[in-house]
């Protein structure tokens, strides 16, 4: 059991999220995923196992048994014990011991995985957390101080002690370029308009979408009918600053999505900080398909290398 002393700013349980956005359903889970499944590797979980997800200011928590620990994704301070430690490798918590996470100068968000992976309340097959809706997770809410986290049973194993090359994390850097695919609303001038200049991202960045600071001429279309969105499309509302949806957005909507994000550099969406920048850079959906095969291959080989070396005990 894992007691909660400070919850830090939006602290979620998140998982690999649903499959049913069919019912009208929003995916949720981790909005880094592979921040969620290199932290599932490194503790010896299944990849979907629920982790913490933790934005911009971390938890402070207090262990009641022992535990093996990994976080990543976004660069963010961790001290256990008050002593600093290492991101992006295994970590053994003793019983009684405080691991204490501050905040990140660079991205968003950063996944807190436990050995045997965190309860919580399974809702459409995951225990992701939709505050939206209120449900999944803990009791459908962020965690908050006082709430007592429970863990999954699991096999005794020794910690590894491999650590990731940094090559393998998602990119937090504050300027991105996020490879798009144009959809049938593209209209060449509002393309063009679309990808020729870099975009501020403003204050309003949740897990439903980041919206950006400029504006452009926005098509207007009344008669549009509401199309089905997924994680990644670019929304274009009446006043013409785009909106990019992450896991939690609706799945469908009326606005223009002459955009969409494509899926290998969905971790790198939900890094996106307000202050930071970001620019479209357009492919197709050949180029799409051979980078997230790549990617696929690196972190997949990754994920087996460390399961070899669970297996091994090393």
């Amino acid at each position: 059991m894992v007691e909660v002393l400070r919850p830090g700013l939006q602290s979620t349980l998140q998982d690999a999220g649903r499959r049913v956005r069919a019912l009208g359903i929003p995916s949720g889970g981790a909005a880094d995923s592979v921040a969620l499944r290199l932290a599932n590797a490194l503790v010896g979980n299944a990849a979907d196992a629920a982790a913490l997800e933790i934005t911009l200011s971390g938890p402070k928590l207090r262990f009641r048994e022992r535990a093996v620990v990994a976080l990543c994704g976004a660069p963010f301070q961790m001290k256990l014990e008050g002593l600093d430690v290492p991101l992006n490798r295994a970590l053994t918590v003793q019983a009684g011991e405080t691991l204490d996470i501050g905040g990140t100068s660079l991205g968003m968000r950063a996944m807190l995985a436990l050995r045997g992976g965190l309860n919580g309340d399974v809702v459409f097959g995951s225990r992701s957390t939709d505050l939206r809706s209120g449900f999944g997770g803990r009791q459908g809410r962020t965690i908050q101080k006082g709430d007592e986290l429970t863990l999954l049973p699991s096999e005794p194993r020794r910690v590894i002690r491999a650590s990731l090359h940094p090559s393998l994390l998602t990119s937090v850097a504050n300027h991105q370029v996020l490879r798009v695919l144009a959809t049938a609303e593209a209209a060449p001038a509002l393309l063009a308009d679309l990808t020729r200049r870099a975009f501020t991202v403003s204050t309003q960045a949740d897990r439903m979408g980041v919206r950006l600071q400029q504006n452009l001429s926005a098509p207007h279309d009344p008669a549009r009918v509401s199309l089905p969105n997924v994680t990644g499309m670019v929304q274009l509302p009446p006043d013409g600053r785009p909106i990019l949806l992450l896991p939690d957005s609706g799945t469908h909507g009326g606005y223009p999505t002459p955009l969409v994000v494509a899926r290998v550099d969905l971790p790198r969406l939900a890094q996106l900080r307000p202050g930071g920048t970001v620019q479209f850079k357009l492919v197709n959906a050949g180029q799409a398909t051979a980078a997230l095969r790549e990617a696929e291959k690196t972190l997949r080989q990754t994920e087996l290398t460390l399961q070899w070396l669970h297996a091994q005990g090393a």
